[in-house]
């Protein structure tokens, strides 16, 4: 047989031959789930880390909605009732009422109009009932959609998992620093207001002395 007849022949078929395959190997409609291919559920079987890892993420996308809505109250129903939070200008605020009731001043003036957008975050399981949330992300005003970088923060939680619920018992947000070096920290992230917040009461917890030198 002509040895180029041959070749040609050998191509067309693995060509009709991979065709075929990825007809029927190909990915799966969207909306198709697991049990339309028991062989693939199989393989990957769900996990209750899978399903942590969602709720975990949730987290974000309710304290979104609720920041948007500048519902200060539903913001804070993602923190477990003892929470710190510790605000980019350096403000601890303990416990789930604190955080409602400084975050709703803030909606209601610095923070008015604003929502907030993701650019990362980093889940990571410490134990089947605690997770460290590392993200960056930045307040957008009015109808901005991208983000400045004196907006840009990157914060850190602790979430730990109680009842099969997963919340926020303690979150630090950092303001990314400019390059511009001179710029002052935080303009623009919290415009100056005319009515000044009211003071933070003292939330549980031991206060520790530093020490002597």
């Amino acid at each position: 047989m002509d040895i180029r007849r041959y070749t040609r022949r050998t191509v067309h078929l693995a060509v009709v031959g991979g065709l075929g395959a990825a007809l029927l190997t190909g990915p799966r409609p969207v909306g198709a789930t697991s049990a339309d291919n028991p062989a693939a559920a199989s393989r990957t079987p769900a996990t209750a880390a899978d399903s942590d890892l969602v709720a975990l993420r949730r987290i974000w996308e309710r304290q979104a909605e609720a920041w948007a809505r500048g519902d200060g109250a539903a913001y804070a129903r993602i923190y477990t009732a003892d929470a710190d939070l510790v605000n980019i200008k350096g403000e601890h605020l303990r416990n789930r009422p604190v955080i409602a009731a400084r975050l709703q001043f803030y909606f209601n003036n610095d923070l008015k109009n604003t929502h907030i957008l993701r650019l990362d975050e980093r889940v990571r399981l410490v134990s089947p009932t605690m997770a460290i949330i590392v993200r960056k992300d930045c307040v957008l005003y009015g109808a901005e959609r991208s983000c400045r970088p004196d907006t840009l923060s990157i914060n850190t939680s602790v979430a730990v998992k109680d009842a099969g619920q997963w919340l926020i018992t303690s979150f630090h947000n950092t303001l990314v620093q400019p390059h511009d070096q001179t710029r002052r920290p935080f303009r623009g992230v919290l415009p100056a207001t005319r009515e000044r917040p009211p003071a933070l009461p003292d939330g549980p917890g031991e206060a520790v002395s530093p020490p002597t030198p």
